[in-house]
C-alpha cells in the first residue's frame, strides 16, 4: 500500500465538548464518524472545502461506534453523497443507526436511572435534536473484516469494545495508523475528567489487545483526552507516544476498578440515589472528581455503573465457585 495517504482531522463542536471526524483522501474517500447532526454542515461540510474537497464526493462512512456523538450526522451526510456512500457501522450497534429511539432507551438504562425525571426529559431533548433521522447501514463489521477504499488503500477492523459493547478501531492498512476513536481514553475528557466506560472488562482487554498486538504507529482519538497529570493529549498520537497512551488507559483503569471495588460492597444498596453522585458519592471524594453528572454526556454515571456491574459478575462467579468447587 501507497505511504502517503492524506489524513484531515476534523472538530466537530457541540455543547462544552467536541468529537472528532476524520478524512481519509483515499480514491475512495473515507470519513471516519461523524459528529452531531448539524456536524455534516457546520463543521465537516466547511473543513473539507478549505482542503478543496467535497462532502458529496466522500463513498464511505466509517462509525466506530454507536454513540450520538459520532454517529449523529451519519444520515445528512449521506444525503449529501445522494446516497452514494456505503455505511459502515460494528454489527452489534448498527440498531442504533437503524432506530433513534434506541439511544434513548440505552441512556435511560445506563446514567438516566440515576438522574431525576426533569434531567433526564431535558436530555432526550438533547439526544433527539443531535441524532439524524433513521438509516440502514449499508454493511455491518465484525473483527477482522477489509474495507477497500480504491487503488490500494485498505482498512482492517478491529474490534475494541468497552467504551461500548461493539466499539471497533479501523486501522490503515500498511501504515498501521489506528482510528481508535473513545476506545483509548486515557484519564478522562477535556471537560469530563473521568473515562466514559460502559464495559471495564472488554476495556481493558482491548487497550492491552491494541498495545500488545496491533501496536499501531499512530493513534487516532475520539476526543480530546487528559494524561496523569490533567494535561490534554493532542487527538493524534505519534511514535512512542502511543503506547504511553495506551498504558496510561490501563492505568487508570486499575484505579477506578480499585476504588470502586473498596467502596462498593455487593450488599450495598446500589439503587439509593442521594446527592450529587447518587450511590457513589464517597468514590467521588476519593478520586476527586468534581463534575456535574447532570450534563451531557454523563461520563460518570456511565463509568460508575460500568464498574459496579463488573462488581457484581465478579461476586456471583466467585459465589458460584464456592457453592460448586468442581465448577470451572
Amino acid at each position: 500500500m501507497t505511504n502517503s495517504v492524506r489524513v484531515i482531522p476534523i472538530e466537530c463542536k457541540f455543547g462544552r465538548t467536541s468529537a472528532y471526524a476524520y478524512y481519509i483522501d483515499a480514491p475512495e474517500p473515507a470519513l471516519i464518524d461523524t459528529g452531531i447532526a448539524s456536524s455534516a454542515s457546520q463543521e465537516i461540510e466547511t473543513v473539507l472545502a478549505e482542503h478543496g474537497l467535497r462532502i458529496e464526493d466522500i463513498r464511505w462512512i466509517l462509525l466506530t461506534h454507536g454513540h450520538v456523538d459520532h454517529l449523529g450526522g451519519a444520515r445528512a451526510i449521506w444525503e449529501k453523497t445522494r446516497g452514494c456512500a456505503e455505511v459502515v457501522i460494528p454489527q452489534k450497534e448498527a440498531y442504533l443507526l437503524r432506530n433513534r429511539s434506541a439511544h434513548i432507551t440505552d441512556y435511560k438504562q445506563l446514567q438516566g436511572q440515576y438522574l431525576d425525571a426533569e434531567t433526564q426529559e431535558k436530555h432526550t431533548a438533547i439526544l433527539l435534536n443531535d441524532i439524524g433521522d433513521d438509516l440502514e447501514p449499508t454493511v455491518e463489521v465484525v473483527g477482522g473484516d477489509r474495507l477497500l477504499l480504491g487503488g490500494d488503500v485498505s482498512i482492517t477492523v478491529v474490534e475494541t469494545p468497552g467504551h461500548s459493547i461493539g466499539s471497533v478501531t479501523f486501522v490503515l492498512d500498511g501504515m498501521n495508523w489506528a482510528f481508535a476513536a473513545d476506545a483509548v481514553q486515557m484519564y478522562g475528557g477535556a471537560q469530563s475528567r473521568i473515562p466514559t466506560i460502559e464495559h471495564p472488562a472488554y476495556y481493558r482487554q482491548s487497550l492491552q489487545h491494541l498495545l500488545e498486538e496491533v501496536r499501531p504507529k499512530r493513534l487516532y482519538l475520539g476526543h480530546h483526552f487528559r494524561n496523569a497529570n490533567g494535561a490534554i493529549v493532542n487527538p493524534q498520537v505519534d511514535g512512542d507516544e502511543v503506547a504511553a497512551v495506551l498504558r496510561a488507559s490501563l492505568e487508570m483503569d486499575a484505579k477506578l476498578a480499585d476504588v470502586v471495588q473498596r467502596h462498593l460492597s455487593i450488599d450495598a444498596q446500589f439503587t439509593e440515589n442521594d446527592g450529587l453522585y447518587g450511590p457513589f458519592g464517597s468514590i467521588a471524594d476519593e478520586i476527586g472528581y468534581t463534575g456535574d453528572p447532570r450534563n451531557l454526556p454523563c461520563a460518570y454515571f456511565v463509568t460508575m455503573h460500568g464498574y459496579k456491574e463488573e462488581l457484581i459478575v465478579a461476586h456471583k462467579w466467585e459465589g458460584e465457585n464456592l457453592n460448586d468447587p468442581e465448577e470451572v
